[in-house]
């Protein structure tokens, strides 16, 4: 995976307090000298709470041994999980100012650790397993070339290992000479066959395990920071008063239950504003957000106004079917819905909303302004206070405050949402079945859908709903093992008339504008994808099944997706769309189209079809058809 940029990395550590620091080049509890610590971008580091330490440590003991996992994260010491790009999720562990490993979530073996250097040092005299010791000359070649280790270097291992376990290397005096991944199974490894046996990952550079520093508090951590946490909140206190003076508006706070959204709210209480509290129920909301909504509203005496979806997504998901990255209806049924209906019944004349985005949550978000206008609810004008804070800015600002956050945080969770959401790693998602009472309901229609749909089961397994088109990543780590998420998918042609139902506007989840729909029936992709040729040139997936041009995206299921710049492309495209599909669909040979065609494009043999060599995409053919002028009433965007 590539680097991903949304802001400078802010993190420091103090070697003599052991604590993280953010930004200052000294340490505001000793006054020594900080160093930055080397984490992956975008670097929007966060603390490990005690269920992340339990579970790191767990992996830890299972790979290598009871006790290793203490050993690597001490108690008493800080930790703090960086989000690294990956196919699913991967945190960097810090423990000592230092990347110790990282926990990858792997789509079929699930969480496992990943040693890094730092951590090798320390496993290699205790390690019982997970271990593989190579000869003098193949440690040398390791560590001058990065070089793998070869199987006719291997001198001993654990028994134990299999094919694809993480491991570290040792020389035979015992040093760690590197930490990777194995190609062969222990038996395999020591019948010295030719090839790698262990993959190299990282190099250990000759040397003992660094001593242990002294043990540290979170309350250190937010002493160590506090020079920098003091100028960033009395900037953001200064932006809020200055908004809010500027706007004349009445003032909410946009609240999800989130860490970032109350890092808002006490920036704005703290700037001498009293807002309402403006919170919208998905109707997909777990129980611990709800009570933390209202608590939160209690303990600051704040006007709760909200608005609730109720049933809409369960209504629509039978339509609809299920929700995706890519095919993000629900943000506008259970999201932008509500929020709109709130705002225009509360606050007719307009208000203001404090919003806690940051810049390092995503690309879109990095590239926003500090203020901005929702172009589908007019009447809000939004602003972020903490728009360049990284995670760990807003935790110790909140750890500074006593504030008390969502206890979700504290079971494993990274992100605050709908308990389903399709942009949830597959990680969280199996978090979420765990510990959320309505999620057999859930499971429940995925497994109908599938069956009606002739999905796979590994389609069903590893949650490959969350996209209409499966990353070719994730497709390729699954192959590799055998497993196949593609569908056996029911296309045949029914009689039933066709039907199609849209939900468009401002996507909250992905920051533009959009519209996702869906026709009630599998469609003729032969035919919609050459009558796409009205709109534009067309390309078509490897099995035809998914066809796109100019912003529009239709799959043979029946789903559809438009995207634009503003709100008047988004309507025009969106027509457009639905009318060349009920064209290809419904046509009825009457050949008005054709008699509008001046470079001869189109011809008719019983429906009408486009020669894709001739056609300029000029639209020409657009215009009264009998197919679509009947079914105007049904348009729904």
């Amino acid at each position: 995976m590539g680097e991903v940029r949304h802001g400078k990395i802010h993190l420091r550590w103090c070697d003599q307090c052991n604590v993280p620091v953010l930004e200052q080049g000294s340490c505001g509890l000793c006054g020594g000298r900080t160093r930055e610590v080397k984490i992956t971008p975008p670097g929007d580091a966060r603390p490990a709470f005690a269920h992340d330490i339990t579970v790191i440590r767990r992996l830890i003991d299972q790979q290598f041994g009871e006790g290793t996992g203490l050993a690597v994260l001490p108690e008493g010491h800080i930790v703090i999980l960086n989000k690294a790009p990956d196919i699913d999720r991967m945190d960097e562990v810090i423990v000592g100012g230092e990347v110790v490993g990282a926990m990858r979530f792997s789509l079929v073996d699930g969480e496992r650790f990943l040693p890094r250097p730092a951590s090798a040092r320390i496993l290699a005299p205790i390690a019982r397993r997970g271990w593989v010791k190579i000869d003098p000359g193949a440690a040398d070649a390791i560590r001058t070339k990065s070089a793998s280790a070869l199987a006719i270097g291997i001198e001993a291992c654990d028994p134990g290992i299999a094919k694809g376990a993480e491991v570290i290397v040792l020389g035979l005096d015992g040093d760690a000479v590197s930490v990777g991944v194995t190609k062969m199974s222990a038996e395999e490894m020591l019948a010295h066959p030719r090839g790698t046996a262990v993959k190299t990952r990282w190099t250990v550079e000759r040397g003992a395990a660094a001593p242990p520093r002294k043990a540290a508090r979170w309350e250190d951590a937010v002493s160590a920071s506090r020079e920098t946490m003091n100028r960033r909140a009395v900037e953001a206190r200064r932006f809020v008063a200055d908004t809010v003076a500027q706007a004349g508006l009445p003032v909410v706070v946009s609240y999800s239950g989130g860490k970032d959204s109350l890092a808002t709210l006490h920036l704005v209480l703290d700037a001498g504003i009293r807002p309402k509290l403006l919170f919208v129920d998905t109707g997909l909301e777990f129980d611990e957000t709800l009570q933390n909504v209202r608590e939160v509203a209690e303990e600051f005496g704040l006007e709760l106004v909200s608005e609730s979806a109720g049933d809409a997504f369960w209504k629509n998901v039978g339509f609809f079917g299920p929700p995706a990255r890519d095919y993000r209806w629900c943000c506008k049924t259970c999201k932008l819905g509500p929020a709109t209906r709130l705002i225009q019944r509360t606050f007719p004349e307009g208000v203001l909303s404090f919003i806690g985005q940051r810049a390092y949550e995503s690309e879109s978000r990095a590239n926003k302004g500090r203020v901005w206008r929702n172009p589908w609810t007019p009447g809000q004008l939004a602003a972020s206070p903490i728009q360049k804070w990284t995670a760990l800015h807003v935790w110790i600002y909140l750890f500074s405050k006593g504030a008390r956050h969502n206890p979700l945080y504290e079971k494993g969770f990274e992100r605050i949402g709908c308990f389903m959401c399709p942009a949830a790693d597959l990680a969280e998602l199996r978090r979420a079945r765990d510990i959320c009472a309505r999620y057999p309901r859930w499971q429940d229609i995925l497994d109908r859908y599938a069956k009606a749909r002739g999905k796979s089961e590994a389609w069903l397994a590893y949650d490959a709903w969350r996209w209409k088109r499966v990353p070719k990543s994730v497709v390729d780590e699954l192959s590799q093992r055998g497993i196949d998420v593609s569908s056996a998918e029911q296309t045949q042609q029914e009689t039933a008339p066709l039907e199609f139902r849209s939900t468009g506007g401002y996507s909250p989840c992905v920051e533009g504008l959009s519209m996702e729909g869906v026709f009630s029936r599998p469609l003729d992709m032969v035919r919609v994808a050459n009558l796409l040729n009205m709109q534009g040139k067309v390309t078509t997936s490897p099995d035809n099944q998914i066809a796109e041009v100019r912003g529009m995206t239709v799959f043979a299921e029946g789903p559809v997706m438009v995207r634009a710049k503003d709100e008047k492309e988004l309507a025009t495209r969106a027509s457009r769309l639905r009318e060349i599909v009920f064209r290809a669909m419904n046509c009825a040979g009457c050949g008005i189209c054709v008699a509008r065609c001046e470079t001869g494009a189109l011809s008719l043999d019983g429906r009408v079809s486009i020669d894709e060599g001739r056609c300029t995409h000029c639209g020409a053919c657009f215009g009264p058809c009998p197919v679509v002028a009947f079914r105007e009433d049904e348009m729904d965007i």
